[in-house]
């Protein structure tokens, strides 16, 4: 049923006003740059994660973890934000810092409940400090990153017959030493390496690439946990304890990503490595037992993540590009903190220098997998103002084409066709006055990132297909039948009026974290001497 339409012979006015292709509908941009990309996602995991300075586990009890604050850290180095730096910082010294400097690893309810260090959360928080003093030029934080990561090389690495490894944490100093591949960062170890000088950065580097390519040649696949004895000898292990089956889980995927970041050449190398042992299927799942079959049936973007990163060490950029597609769809699909952490922090790695690294996908100009919230801001240097996906040069996840859209609430019922931009940079509108177009170098609706949807409010004789638009509400649905059967269901949550002259194409369009439309048409008055609208409506709907 269609909400007070007006009758035809109010729009009598409006039926001379011609809508031109070039008016109708918004400019169209490129496809923003790895950088833009960066900002976006990480943006998207600290508004949706991080209350006040503290990184909450929402899915996970509410608690905090020292590693959930690294990766606020790191997230926040990445998006560019020094007041969000800030206050993560200060919530982590106020309420995890121990006297010998490094991070209790555990938080709740209001007081920390394991006093415990973990190495890696001090790695990454020690490296975020670094990079957050070059980044905002504060001292201040580069020598806190010093000072964190000169405690770390005192009290969680030892020397073996590998070179010096990673302890987990200062429990940890017996042989065989209890060992978690994952821990180990070569980007971090050169980032903290310039900054402090101190060689046992270096040598931990090289410890770390031998002790990986030793637990490499026991198995294909780095296990969440491992031992490495003072001799050199190396053996995977079900837990840090030593007990359960070994697996490539939670844990061990970060292995791959965080080598696949290094500068050197041979930690990309045992990425690649990583590659061969891993299934080909396009559904891969989160868990792995060490020889690679699958222990459950869920899907994780971790899973995604650590896979493209591989196969980006092996030098195997297409297949690599459409894993971090499906990184992004999952981490939308199925939000949880670790797996929207890890989709923002290889959205760094693996694309953008900003963390420290050698993005092995760093040429690629529309990595799918990180069409994701927030934009940057005009004129920052970090990047230019978000546009339109393309998927001319982004790899699709989805063969798919939508073919139907129904808006009840205005009495919409349409198949959709395709609309390209023409070549003053605008998206063309329907030829067919009543018909409803979608932009097809665009985001596919029900993909990850804003679909766009148009087509004309009026025509010389009357109301077109999108009339009663304005009357749209938050809360009224909108369906969008696929060719692959399914249905792409969405939201409205808000209408826009906007100037074409000066249309917000930064924010309208930016990147964000799931699938979104928008819905748009003209409005506003009417110019002659133009013989267009003057204005744009934008109607935004999520995924729901």
């Amino acid at each position: 049923m269609m909400r007070g339409r007006k009758t035809l012979a109010t729009a009598v006015v409006a039926a001379v006003c011609v809508v031109t292709l070039s008016a109708c509908t918004a400019p169209a941009q490129q496809v923003s740059d790895a950088r833009e990309r960066t900002v976006a996602t990480a943006s998207a995991f600290l508004s949706t994660y991080v209350d006040d300075g503290r990184v909450v586990r929402t899915d996970q009890g509410g608690d905090t973890v020292s590693e959930g604050q690294a990766y606020g850290l790191l997230l926040a180095v990445a998006a560019d934000d020094e007041e969000q730096f800030d206050r993560i910082w200060d919530w982590t010294v106020d309420n995890l810092q121990r006297d010998d400097l490094l991070l209790s690893w555990q938080w709740k309810d209001g007081s920390v409940v394991d006093d415990q260090p973990a190495s890696d959360a001090d790695l990454d928080a020690a490296r975020a400090l670094v990079l957050a003093g070059d980044e905002f030029g504060r001292d201040d934080l580069r020598e806190r990153g010093v000072e964190l990561g000169t405690a770390l090389l005192d009290r969680m690495t030892a020397t073996t017959a590998l070179g010096r490894i990673l302890l987990p944490g200062p429990w940890a100093t017996s042989t065989p030493h209890a060992y978690n591949p994952s821990y180990a960062s070569p980007a971090a170890y050169a980032v903290l390496s310039d900054a402090s000088g101190d060689t046992r950065w270096d040598e931990l580097a090289e410890g770390s690439r031998a002790a990986t390519a030793a637990l490499l040649d026991a198995n294909p696949l780095p296990t969440n946990w491992a031992t490495v004895a003072d001799d050199g000898t190396v053996a995977i292990a079900g837990s840090a304890g030593g007990g359960g089956e070994p697996r490539y889980g939670y844990d061990a995927v970060r292995t791959p990503i965080r080598f696949a970041e290094s500068c050197d050449p041979a930690d990309r190398a045992l990425a690649g490595r990583m590659a061969d042992a891993l299934p080909t299927d396009e559904v891969l799942p989160a868990e792995l037992d060490s020889g690679g079959g699958g222990v459950t049936g869920d899907r994780h973007a971790s899973a995604y993540a650590a896979r493209a990163a591989a196969l980006a060490g092996g030098d195997r950029d297409e297949a690599a590009r459409a894993d971090l597609s499906r990184m992004t769809e999952t981490s939308s699909s199925t939000p949880t903190y670790y797996g929207d952490a890890w989709n923002a922090l290889t959205t760094a790695m693996l694309s953008d220098d900003v963390l420290g690294g050698c993005p092995p996908l760093s040429d690629d100009g529309a990595a799918a997998g990180a069409t994701s919230g927030g934009a940057a801001a005009a004129g920052d240097a970090r990047g230019a103002a978000a546009g339109l996906q393309d998927p001319v040069s982004a790899p699709a996840a989805s063969s798919a084409t939508p073919t139907h859209i129904s808006i009840p609430a205005i009495g919409v019922d349409s198949d959709l066709v395709g609309l390209d931009r023409g070549a003053d940079g605008w998206i063309e509108a329907p030829t067919d006055y009543n018909a409803v177009g979608w932009y097809e170098k665009g985001v596919l609706p029900g993909a990850v990132g804003p679909a766009v949807i148009a087509a004309h409010v009026d025509s010389p004789t009357g109301p077109a297909v999108f009339f009663d638009l304005p009357r749209l509400e938050a809360g009224d649905r909108v369906s969008i039948s696929r060719s692959d059967g399914t249905t792409a269901t969405f939201v409205v949550t808000g209408l826009q009026t906007v100037e074409k002259d000066t249309f917000p194409t930064a924010s309208i369009y930016a990147p964000v974290p799931t699938p979104e439309l928008r819905i748009v048409t003209c409005a506003g008055a009417w110019d002659p001497a133009t013989g267009h609208y003057v204005d744009n409506l934008v109607v935004t709907a999520v995924a729901g």
